[in-house]
């Protein structure tokens, strides 16, 4: 009979920890979309290269002059390098911008083509 209880009782404490979830599921953080377009005139600028700074994430824009990034929300630095403003060539621009859940930020860099 001892021997019946404690097979009862071991059964009962494998099939609760089995029927139990031990990592239970996290909700997801819904991301924001950061879009940046690299314009010269009404033209895209291709393979300029982009970083959000923080995050240490890199991009490069296509053929149109953009690029797209997926972001928490929060606070952001985006630097596009090698961008001519006329005179020297600065070696990058950095433009401050926040990341709100569930909407799209766009920031256009004029690059100057001509002052190369």
């Amino acid at each position: 009979m001892r021997h019946s209880t404690m097979t009862l009782l071991i059964f009962a404490v494998l099939l609760t920890a089995a029927c139990h979830d031990a990592t239970a599921p996290v909700a997801p953080v819904e991301s924001g979309k950061l879009v940046v377009r690299v314009t010269w005139g009404d033209l895209g600028v291709p393979d300029k290269h982009l970083e959000v700074l923080e995050l240490q994430l890199m991009g490069t824009t296509d053929a149109a002059g953009f690029a797209e990034f997926d972001l928490r929300p929060g606070e952001y630095t985006l630097r596009a390098y090698d961008i001519n403003r006329g005179g020297p060539a600065m070696l990058y621009i950095d433009t401050k911008f926040t990341i709100v859940a569930g909407e799209a930020v766009r920031i256009e860099v004029i690059d100057c083509l001509d002052c190369v």
